[in-house]
């Protein structure tokens, strides 16, 4: 019996270990196809007919693994792994998305063209280009992540440069998708810094930077995409670089045309849209929660909002990290709302206007519904000319109930020429502003409570319409100081406005009925007659 027994477990073990050998086999043999992207992995290969894509990740979130299986997938003609049905996964290994594979399921061509491919992956250098992708030698786990995705029946030719490194792979594409060869080159930043030049020799189908390039390499390597109506993406934890940050989210300018998928956007003079994927540590399933800790265990504080959470080194600083873009920022136009820019006439109106000499005026307004929710819905910042920001704000508040008008102390400074200020000039056209005020600490403290602030369903109290790209642009990228620990006075006009804004109260007013209602710019001749006995 005894015997008996002992023979099965024998038997079951052998069968188990057979089982687990054919398995490592296959995956050795066919890389790619056992690839299984988390929800953040997956929303990069969702997003695959945008023009350009950033998987602004931090460190041990996937970014490598997924911009690799991008790689291969259009150096094959296809994502293979989305043949078959598999479980996508969040942080919090909670199943998001039931994928239900299919031989023609749509993700398994999207956004690739069907003809043998010529592509360019982007390494810091070659030693990182060998140690991350091209590496060879020993085990299988050891490998470099081409060679552990690559089908062993897919790989062609591959070619090594005068130093030894690989810098060309040839792919044979499956047959199912037209069969031919496609071919990879890969590049360096180091070698970009010693040969500038040699990134406008070529033209290829897609480019994938491991880490943000500098940006006169990407201009270069970009000209290369025009012929062939190509694709970049970008997957990088952003420890500098900071100008890909600003490709990825827009700044004001007729330029940008904002969509409604939220975190994408039109830039017509580069062509394409642009989609932004942000990921933390904490959105990988597949990392254990001990090696998460002593991976975070071995940072210091700036560190670990880079390389946890994927914000960019020069960021780390962050004034408002309250502001949540998935949250605050409005996807599409509200009930009720003619437009981004046009609220309901009944609701509460203030302006606050930023003083500028060297650069646009630059003008936010807000508006408060009766159900208390504000709305930062409008912004000017176009001109520098004092008449031109009047009239255009005059235009956006006629037969609007404004109840609060700030403005920069320093509008009160009087002409050496004229004698006039700002205010008197303003004052003169019917447009009454109030000094806002200059405590920056505690108009930063309040916006940032507003920021966090909830309704009792747990959404957010204020929005931002995205339509205020300047806002979005500088809010996005305020920053302390590191020195001196005081935010960096550049960037900074529409959040002043903002604060300021903000410190005065944000409250619902219901407006006046009409035969009670004073404009505001005959308040103050009311008040001075007053004064006067009038």
């Amino acid at each position: 019996m005894t015997s008996s027994l002992a023979q099965l477990r024998l038997v079951e073990a052998r069968r188990q270990n057979d089982a687990a050998r054919r398995a490592r086999e296959l995956r050795q043999n066919y890389g790619v196809h056992f690839y299984r992207p988390h929800w953040k992995q997956h929303r990069f290969h969702e997003l695959a007919a945008a023009t350009g894509r950033y998987c602004r990740f931090g460190n041990r979130t996937g970014k490598t693994v997924c911009g690799s299986a991008e790689d291969v997938a259009w150096l094959l003609g296809g994502r293979v792994w989305y043949r078959s049905s598999f479980d996508v996964l969040d942080g919090e290994r909670r199943v998001v998305v039931k994928h239900v594979g299919s031989h023609d399921h749509p993700l398994v061509r999207s956004g690739i063209p069907a003809y043998p491919l010529k592509g360019l992956l982007v390494a810091s250098d070659w030693d990182k280009a060998k140690e991350i992708f091209t590496n060879r030698e020993g085990s299988f786990e050891n490998r470099g992540e081409l060679f552990q995705l690559i089908p062993t029946e897919a790989l062609g030719t591959v070619h090594k440069n005068r130093g030894g490194n690989i810098d060309m792979i040839e792919v044979k594409r499956l047959t199912e998708f037209g069969g031919g060869s496609s071919l990879l080159f890969i590049d360096t930043v180091e070698s970009f810094k010693h040969a500038w030049r040699s990134a406008e020799s070529s033209d290829f189908d897609f480019i994938h930077y491991d880490e943000p390039p500098p940006q006169k390499m990407f201009i270069a390597n970009k000209r290369g995409l025009t012929d062939r109506n190509g694709k970049f993406w970008i997957n990088a934890t952003p420890v500098e670089e900071l100008w890909v940050n600003d490709e990825f989210c827009p700044m004001s300018g007729t330029n940008v045309k904002v969509a409604a998928e939220g975190l994408r956007f039109r830039k017509t003079e580069r062509g394409g849209d642009r989609f932004i994927i942000t990921a933390s540590i904490y959105d990988n399933p597949y990392i254990s929660d001990e090696g998460r800790g002593e991976f975070e265990a071995s940072l210091s504080a700036e560190e670990k909002e880079c390389r946890l959470f994927g914000l960019p080194l020069n960021l780390s600083g962050l004034v408002y990290k309250e502001y949540h873009e998935d949250e605050h920022k409005l996807h599409e136009v509200p009930a009720g709302w003619a437009d981004y820019h046009l609220p309901p006439l009944d609701y509460t109106i203030r302006v606050a206007w930023d003083v500028h000499d060297a650069i646009p005026q630059a003008i936010l307004l807000v508006a408060t519904a009766p159900t208390g929710e504000s709305f930062v819905y409008d912004e000017l910042f176009f001109s520098k000319l004092i008449n031109e920001n009047m009239e255009a704000l005059k235009e956006k508040l006629e037969g609007r109930f404004v109840l609060t008008s700030l403005i920069d102390p320093r509008a009160v400074i009087e002409s050496p020429v004229t004698g006039e200020s700002i205010l008197d000039t303003l004052a003169a056209e019917g447009l009454y502003f109030d000094l806002g005020s200059k405590d920056m600490k505690l108009g930063i403290d309040k916006t940032r409570e507003k920021l966090k602030s909830r309704t009792l369903k747990g959404h957010p109290t204020i929005y931002f319409c995205p339509t205020v790209q300047r806002t979005l642009w500088e809010i996005s990228r305020y920053c302390y100081n590191h020195k001196t620990m005081k935010p960096v006075d550049k960037d900074d006009h529409m959040v002043e406005n903002l604060r300021r804004l903000v410190l005065t109260g944000l409250d619902y007013v219901v407006p006046p009925r009409d035969e009670d209602y004073i404009p505001k710019a005959h308040r103050a001749v009311t008040f001075a007659e007053d004064l006067v006995g009038v």
